[in-house]
């Protein structure tokens, strides 16, 4: 989303008031800061994601968190995982020791998962789960999988942190599920947070709650996954939102005498 004159759209606010915990920004520059600053006006501990700064595990971390704070980030939405040795987790690391929570991904279960395995290790704040098709699994998108996210991600790979649905807006899951079917089938296969999409409107929200009560009241969505959820996406909230104190300069030399 993209904030006028330093106001968020009402929708959001709505949303924001009613539970939503965060929101991306779509914006560069000056324009970014406003908008994450109306963000945490209207919600303090928002997660205020944004895909800008280095995108890949293979450069600078430290860059990178200073590009997204000066744009009021706390979450990198585009962390791309690299196969050289390490490369994944210096970067996750060195972005999350300035407060900026690493959103690592896209996960698919397919390929090599050493990347994520590193990430994990690493303390990687949230993993991505992407639009892929999973191999042998009914060509579900990963997101919606629960071999990939829970059998995979959670099981063999061992991550305990937030697990983010790629975005509903994407036509293959429009077509194949509408945005509140794929929304409660990726809090079923183990998504704690699903993301709404640059395309979503103002109803959305509203349809994917009436689909998740639906989906508990029938038995297909247990109540504890939600809960679960709820629980692991506030953690990640207080994290991103606990102030970070400057880096300590280093001592100067003593002289001699």
């Amino acid at each position: 989303m993209r904030g006028r004159h330093g106001r968020l759209p009402e929708w959001i606010l709505r949303g924001l008031e009613n539970g939503t915990p965060g929101a991306a920004v779509d914006a560069q520059g000056p324009a970014a800061r406003v908008t994450a600053e109306a963000l945490r006006a209207a919600l303090p501990d928002a997660l205020a994601g944004h895909p800008g700064g280095d995108a890949h595990g293979s450069g600078d971390g430290n860059a990178a968190a200073a590009d997204l704070v000066a744009a009021g980030a706390n979450l990198h939405l585009a962390v791309r995982p690299e196969l050289r040795a390490d490369q994944t987790r210096v970067f996750v690391t060195d972005l999350q020791t300035h407060g900026v929570a690493a959103a690592l991904g896209p996960f698919t279960a397919g390929g090599s998962l050493r990347p994520f395995a590193e990430g994990a290790a690493a303390g990687v704040r949230a993993i991505t789960a992407g639009h892929a098709p999973v191999p042998g699994d009914e060509q579900l998108p990963a997101m919606l999988s629960i071999r990939a996210v829970t059998g995979v991600l959670r099981g063999e790979l061992g991550y305990g942190g937030v697990v983010l649905s790629d975005t509903l807006d994407a036509p293959s899951i429009v077509d194949g599920w509408g945005v509140p079917g794929a929304a409660v089938l990726a809090w079923i296969a183990g998504v704690d947070l699903v993301r709404l999409g640059p395309s979503s409107g103002a109803g959305v929200r509203d349809a994917i709650h009436a689909a998740a009560a639906r989906a508990v009241a029938d038995g297909d969505l247990p109540q504890w996954r939600l809960e679960e959820a709820a629980e692991r996406v506030a953690r990640l909230r207080r994290w991103a939102s606990e102030p970070r104190m400057p880096a300590a300069e280093p001592a100067p030399a003593a002289g001699c005498g």
